[in-house]
């Protein structure tokens, strides 16, 4: 494998793609951040010749049948779920990556976000000790701190 050309491709001071738009390259938008991340590495991976397209559309659409949109998740949510697993397995199966490079890249990740502040956006760092696991009954869906009260409708006055 050349890594100097997964390297140019993953480059991102390249300057040949700056006058692209989404539009131009057919690319979705993204509802975060990493959503655009994984969606360009998988395709500058592909364009580097770490795996062909083919491959990548028949795993990704393996993905896609064996781990369906669940009924908790948003189909946008589902996708990239879909599209990160799908690009996990082709670093595994092409050796681009160990499953301990994968798995110490995800628990830095992980605690990465855990170390942010709420609302910020993540930092990735390698340097942070083990973090505890946020409370798993948080959830960034607030409820108000006091219920609104019932709205009353009073009789039209003539």
């Amino acid at each position: 494998m050349d890594t100097r050309s997964i390297i140019s491709a993953l480059d991102p001071c390249r300057t040949d793609l700056t006058s692209l738009g989404q539009a131009d390259v057919g690319a979705p938008g993204f509802g975060e951040p990493w959503h655009a991340q994984v969606f360009g590495l998988a395709m500058a991976l592909a364009q580097a010749g770490v795996f062909s397209w083919a491959e990548w559309v028949e795993t990704f659409s393996t993905e896609i049948r064996t781990h369906p949109q669940s009924g908790i998740e948003t189909s946008e949510e589902a996708y990239y779920r879909q599209w990160s697993e799908a690009l996990i397995t082709l670093l595994r199966k092409t050796g681009a990556a160990t499953d301990e490079e994968i798995s110490e890249t995800a628990e830095h990740w992980r605690r990465s976000y855990i170390a942010t502040e709420h609302g910020k956006p993540i930092e990735f760092r390698r340097d942070l000790p083990n973090l505890p696991d946020i409370d798993d009954d948080h959830h960034h869906h607030h409820a108000p701190s006091t219920p609104a009260e019932p709205v009353s409708v009073s009789p039209a006055e003539a």
